[in-house]
Parts: structure tokens; C-alpha cells; sequence
């Protein structure tokens, strides 16, 4: 019998966010059987050492992870080898692994590498499911029907359906020892595309010349919005938690949470007067963010309790920004993120090289930002015909 064992970035399968898994793969009599233990960035990956980077913000966890992973998968090959135990010993039949221990287990997993926002993700979707004692062998089409009634009851959107849709299964080919069947693999949601709402050149006008209660949350707000637009579509994430130091000499230099890039930004002019507003004014530069770590809770808990406090913040800015619109008679639902989509129609109108605009708006790779692009070039354009067939 041949045996081995490797560990590798397996560069054949890339995820939505343009990340490749992480594998451990053993090769027995030329039958491969893989086991996904993380995923990172190609470039964040040594392909000599067969370890993620230092300058992985997560390489030391990951990495102790990978050595130890590693290390019990090459004593396994040895005790095959050397006759202590056989291929079924090591590979064989378990108990059946039911749908609360994939969950219990995954936890684990992203406490351990610090994903509090799949923790809670997963946490939300074990409230969801009346039984999770079920083996994650007999999920099936049907009980997957059964789910996605459960959720449309909820009032999730097809998109928000298929993501959870996606998480169970993610579950089902993590840690099912019958990996992911054609039927469940085959599971789908109609989902309709939702419009990117983008503000037009006079929209952005009326918000930058309305007249706001001086020192007021809603003028915060209105600026923060503008200063999202300044910097190139920057998400409202990264801005409430930037502090005024992160802005000097005419550059906001900060690291972005999404995909944890860091990033340096020149401040045109509009920018600096914002940011020379608001600063010294408050601990951030913006009054909203005032989460701080608690001294008793562990970096995993006070790591969620920031994203939660981000979503907070979020909520309340869009809040205001409804009641912007309204004040300018803007017939849009305004929110942050719509500043991102301003931006970028402003940037593609002006700029024709796709590789330029990915930089300016952060995105992964050239397939995710030219599906972004085709998106908002559609919008446009059916925004047209209707101003066409109502004009």
C-alpha cells in the first residue's frame, strides 16, 4: 500500500472572496481524500514552507493550527505504514456526525481563528433550525424545502436564504463523512438582484448644500456620508472606527476590515475640510464609534463585541440618512453603502481601465469588480428605459 500525506493551498478551487482553501490531502493507492481545515489569499500563502505568511494578520493561529493538523496526520501515515494500525482504523466508520456537532465543532473552529462574524452567523442559524439532532447523512432536498419555508417565514429575502443555504452545506462538506451529495449540492433559491442605488451629480449637491443643525448627530451623519463618497467609496465600517491621527499629511491611512488590506488614501480637498471638523472633537474622528475592549473578556468576546458595535453604528447612520433624503426630496433609500455605488459609477464614468477602479474600491480580484461594474452599467441602463417610458 502507498500512503502520503501533504498539505497545500488548493489553488483549483477559489471561494466567492477569491480565497483558496487550506487542505490536508492524503493520497492512499492514488485515491485522494482531502480535509479543508482554513482558507487564505494566494498571496498570502508560502508555497515553499507550505505556511500562511507573517503578514497574515491571523498567521500565527493559523499556522500553530496547520503544524498540528499536519503533525497528526504524518503519525498517521507512519502507524499505517508500520502495521500499528490499519487504513479502517484511522479512516473508518464513526458515529454519525449529526447537525449539532458539525455546529458545536465549527464553533470551535472560528472562536479558534478569531471569524466572529461566521460565529455568530452559525450561532443565528442553530436558533433557525427546530432540530439540529438530525445526521447531517439524511439531510436531503426535502429537508432543505422544508428549511427554506422556515426561513421565507421569517422574512428572509432570496439572497439571505441562499447564504444560509450555503453555510449548512459549507457545514454538511466540513465535517459529513459522506461529503456533499448532487441533490443537496443542486439546492437552490430564486433570488432577485437587488438594484445598486446610486445618488446622481445634482443628488450629491442638494446633500452637500443642506442646511443641518450645526454640532447634531444628522450633520455627523451627512458628513460622514460625504466623507465616505471623498474616499474613494470607503465602507461605513472602516470610517466610524478611523480616529483623526489616521489622518496626516493630506492621507487617511488605515487597514480595511473586510479584507484586512492596509491601505493609504490622498484626502482631496472637500475631504480635509471634513476631516479638519471634526478633529479633536471626539475619541474618533466621528462621535458614533465608542466601543473600547473589556478588561475581563477574552479577545474573541470583545472582537464580537466590536462588530456588534459596528452594526450598530451602521443602523443609526442609516437611520438619519433616510431622513437626509427626504429633506432633499431624493426618492432613494439612502444608506451608507450607497456611497460606495456613487463613487464607483463617478470613477467608471471617468476612468476606463478596470484595473485602476479595482484599486480604487478595494475589491479582491478582477471577476468580483467586473461583476460589480456589469451590475451597475445594467442598472443604469434600465433606469434609462424608464425614464424613457415615463419621460
Amino acid at each position: 500500500m502507498k500512503i502520503s500525506v501533504r498539505l497545500h493551498l488548493h489553488n483549483t478551487k477559489t471561494n466567492a472572496d477569491g480565497s483558496n482553501p487550506i487542505v490536508l490531502e492524503y493520497s492512499i493507492d492514488r485515491v485522494r481524500k482531502r480535509k479543508v481545515l482554513d482558507r487564505c489569499m494566494a498571496i498570502d500563502w508560502d508555497s515553499k514552507n507550505n505556511r500562511v505568511k507573517s503578514r497574515h494578520k491571523k498567521s500565527d493561529i493559523i499556522n500553530n493550527m496547520l503544524s498540528k493538523e499536519l503533525a497528526d496526520a504524518e503519525r498517521n501515515v507512519y502507524e499505517i505504514k508500520s502495521g500499528i494500525r490499519s487504513v479502517d482504523e484511522v479512516f473508518g466508520t464513526r458515529a454519525r456526525v449529526t447537525l449539532k456537532d458539525a455546529i458545536d465543532k465549527e464553533l470551535i473552529r472560528l472562536e479558534k481563528n478569531f471569524m466572529s462574524g461566521f460565529y455568530d452567523k452559525v450561532r443565528g442559524i442553530e436558533k433557525q433550525v427546530p432540530d439540529t439532532s438530525i445526521p447531517l447523512a439524511d439531510i436531503d432536498k426535502k429537508w432543505f424545502d422544508k428549511m427554506i419555508g422556515i426561513f421565507t417565514d421569517l422574512g428572509n429575502t432570496g439572497g439571505t436564504i441562499q447564504k444560509k443555504i450555503k453555510l449548512i452545506r459549507g457545514l454538511i462538506g466540513r465535517y459529513s463523512e459522506n461529503g456533499i451529495t448532487k441533490e443537496v449540492k443542486d439546492v437552490r433559491v430564486v433570488t432577485q438582484k437587488s438594484l445598486k442605488v446610486k445618488l446622481s451629480s445634482d443628488e450629491l449637491s442638494m446633500i452637500e448644500q443642506l442646511s443641518l443643525p450645526t454640532g447634531g448627530q444628522i450633520e455627523a451623519v451627512r458628513d460622514l456620508f460625504l466623507l465616505q463618497i471623498y474616499l474613494r467609496g470607503i465602507r461605513v465600517g472602516d470610517l466610524l472606527q478611523a480616529y483623526a491621527s489616521d489622518f496626516k499629511d493630506g492621507r487617511f491611512n488605515y487597514t480595511a476590515d473586510k479584507t484586512d488590506k492596509t491601505l493609504t488614501i490622498k484626502l482631496i480637498p472637500q475631504a480635509q475640510v471634513i476631516v479638519d471638523k471634526y478633529a479633536g472633537k471626539y475619541k474618533r474622528l466621528f462621535p458614533f464609534f465608542i466601543w473600547e475592549p473589556a478588561k475581563h473578556a477574552t479577545p474573541f468576546e470583545n472582537e464580537r463585541g466590536r462588530l456588534k458595535h459596528k452594526e450598530t453604528c451602521t443602523t443609526i447612520v442609516n437611520k438619519h440618512l433616510k431622513v437626509i433624503a427626504g429633506m432633499c426630496g431624493i426618492a432613494k433609500p439612502l444608506s451608507s453603502h450607497i456611497a460606495r455605488h456613487t463613487f464607483a459609477r463617478m470613477a467608471i464614468d471617468k476612468i476606463n481601465n478596470p484595473m485602476v477602479t479595482m484599486e480604487l474600491l478595494g475589491h479582491s480580484s478582477l471577476a468580483v469588480h467586473q461583476a460589480y461594474l456589469n451590475d451597475i452599467r445594467k442598472d443604469d441602463v434600465l433606469d434609462a428605459a424608464a425614464d424613457n417610458i415615463f419621460g
